[in-house]
C-alpha cells in the first residue's frame, strides 16, 4: 500500500528533503539495485507529465535519498498568483520492470513571490 504525502512547492523556489523508505516493520529498504522517480501531473494518473524530482540516493543501503523539485518547472501551469493542485506518484522500478508506487499525494504549488 502506497503512503499518502502533501508537498509544498514555491514557484519560483524549490522543494528539497531528504526522505527515507522503510519496510512495515520499520526497517530500511535497500535501493541500491531499483530506479525510483517522482512524476507530477495535474491529475492523479491522467495526462502528461508536468515535471519530474532530481532523485539523489545518496545512502542507498539505508533507503536514503533526496528529492528535489524546482517551482521553475512549471512555468507552463496557469494560475501563477494562486495555489496550484497537482498530483504525484514516487515509484521504484526493479531490474525485471515491476513498477510499485510507494508514496503518492498531492503538490500544492505555492503563488510567486516577487522581490
Amino acid at each position: 500500500m502506497a503512503a499518502d504525502l502533501n508537498l509544498e512547492v514555491p514557484r519560483n523556489g524549490h522543494y528539497q528533503q531528504d526522505w527515507q523508505l522503510s519496510d512495515p516493520d520499520g526497517a530500511p529498504l535497500d535501493i541500491t539495485d531499483v530506479y525510483i522517480d517522482l512524476q507530477i501531473r495535474a491529475v492523479a494518473g491522467q495526462g502528461s507529465v508536468l515535471a519530474t524530482a532530481l532523485i539523489d540516493k545518496h545512502t542507498p543501503l539505508e533507503g536514503k535519498f533526496t528529492v528535489t523539485i524546482s517551482g521553475g518547472d512549471f512555468s507552463s501551469v496557469p494560475g501563477y498568483g494562486e495555489i496550484v493542485t497537482l498530483a504525484y506518484d514516487l515509484r521504484q522500478t526493479f531490474l525485471d520492470a515491476i513498477t510499485q508506487v510507494l508514496v503518492r499525494g498531492q503538490i500544492y504549488l505555492m503563488p510567486g513571490v516577487t522581490a
